[in-house]
């Protein structure tokens, strides 16, 4: 056996089911969404709930957009 401990490369997480690229997506759309939701709502509560919505349904997108199963 080794005495020094073993270095893992990927992370176990959500995040590392999917590639660079695909994180990096993610994230771009759903920035872009959010200054959507600023720049084109007026009233404040309904921007809150926006946001509030879209992220609760993000991890439904992710899963329908880019689940590899099939």
């Amino acid at each position: 056996r080794r005495l020094t401990p073993q270095v893992r490369r990927r992370s176990a997480g959500r995040l590392a089911r999917h590639s660079r690229t695909e994180r990096a997506g993610i994230v771009l759309l759903t920035l872009a969404s959010l200054i959507l939701i600023w720049s084109l709502v007026d009233d404040l509560a309904l921007r809150i709930a926006l946001v509030v919505l879209l992220l609760l349904v993000l991890p439904a997108i992710v899963v329908i957009a880019l689940d590899r199963r099939t």
